[in-house]
């Protein structure tokens, strides 16, 4: 876990974050109404939904995968904690406000259509809260650093991972039970709000102190979820749930990608972000350890890890912004420069694997 010793922002950075929060605060959008829901109870009863699994689905996988978004919901003020800490310990009363005003707040509502879904399927709400009651009061020890760079970069990963969770149950529910299915994505759209919000912050952090760089690795490399932890016996299988609900990997490393990318601002910093990753997960450019890479990378400087970063993009999909200088250290007409970074590009797109980036999936 990062000591978080190398955590410093200016005061244009903490003038900014204000201001995000100012607006966030200002108009969070629309946040789920648990009363409404439990007055809607019949129209969550979902037990159409269970004959009409996809092939490798038994009812057991689709209780599990409720339950670990009831039971990961439910316990936000676990989470909420952790959040409160950070922004207290590195006096950033900004995160402290987004955290109690509007994050937390928000995440209390969104355990209540899933608890209303299974009690369709006969589970009583007395076992039910029992369950909730049990995993609130587990000790839940967090992954990663407490500075608020990466307190916001775990915030990006656990929130699109969960807006994915949601959105898998919404396809699930849509065939049989479109109510059902609609309040999972009401909290989908939840947590798409909460992934753009920490990206933004993330954002900022970077641009103002490029070195919290190294504090997002530290938080990308140590991540997990926070459901691996409290509730292991339904955690653990949810690449296993996700792979039979068919959920499109290839495009959640895409969106991974895509956020960092955005996070990092330009393409240099991306290819740092990126090399670092892979580099401390021991990868080789081809004979290359990457660790020897880096050095050569860094007395080339910009040029190099920009084309580090041009590359991931091509290698995901991703189109590049144009607005980045194309000029470099060598004596090139523009086009044969292109062509000559074209090529480089292609021959990192070859040699590194998605995984280097952003782990097993």
């Amino acid at each position: 876990m990062s000591a978080s010793v190398g955590f410093h922002l200016p005061p244009r950075a903490v003038s900014r974050l204000d201001t995000l929060v100012d607006g966030i605060e200002a108009n969070p959008g629309p946040l789920l109404n648990p009363a409404a829901l439990r007055e809607a109870s019949e129209d969550l009863d979902i037990r159409n939904a269970i004959e009409q699994l996809p092939d490798g689905m038994s009812l057991e996988d689709f209780v599990g995968i409720l339950k670990l978004a009831m039971l990961t919901e439910c316990a936000t003020d676990s989470y909420s904690a952790v959040f409160q800490d950070g922004a207290e310990r590195f006096d950033s009363p900004w995160l402290a406000r987004f955290n109690e005003r509007i994050w937390t707040p928000d995440e209390h509502t969104h355990y209540t259509p899933y608890k209303l879904m299974l009690q369709s399927l006969g589970y009583s709400e007395e076992e039910l809260d029992r369950e909730m009651r049990e995993v609130q009061e587990r000790n839940y020890e967090h992954c990663c650093g407490r500075s608020p760079v990466e307190l916001t970069t775990y915030g990006i990963i656990q929130e699109y991972l969960t807006d994915n969770w949601h959105g898998m149950i919404s396809t699930l529910l849509k065939p049989s039970a479109p109510y059902a299915a609609k309040c999972a994505s009401m909290v989908k759209r939840r947590e798409t709000l909460h992934t753009t919000w920490y990206r933004e912050m993330t954002a900022i952090q970077v641009e103002e102190n490029p070195e919290m760089l190294h504090l997002v690795a530290d938080t990308v490399l140590t991540f997990q979820m926070p459901g691996t932890r409290l509730v292991p016996e339904f955690g653990s299988r949810s690449l296993e749930w996700m792979s039979k609900a068919n959920v499109d990997f290839p495009r959640v490393a895409r969106d991974f990608v895509r956020n960092f990318q955005q996070v990092a601002g330009t393409m240099k910093r991306a290819g740092q972000l990126f090399v670092e990753l892979a580099a401390r997960r021991s990868v080789k450019l081809g004979p290359m350890p990457l660790s020897a890479a880096r050095r050569v990378l860094d007395r080339i400087g910009g040029p190099g890890y920009g084309l580090i970063g041009e590359a991931l993009m091509d290698k995901f999909g991703i189109p590049r912004p144009t607005t980045e200088s194309r000029t470099g250290p060598i004596s090139l007409p523009p086009r044969m420069y292109e062509a000559f970074r074209a090529r480089v590009r292609g021959m990192i797109i070859q040699r590194i694997e998605t995984a280097a980036i952003i782990g097993e999936v």
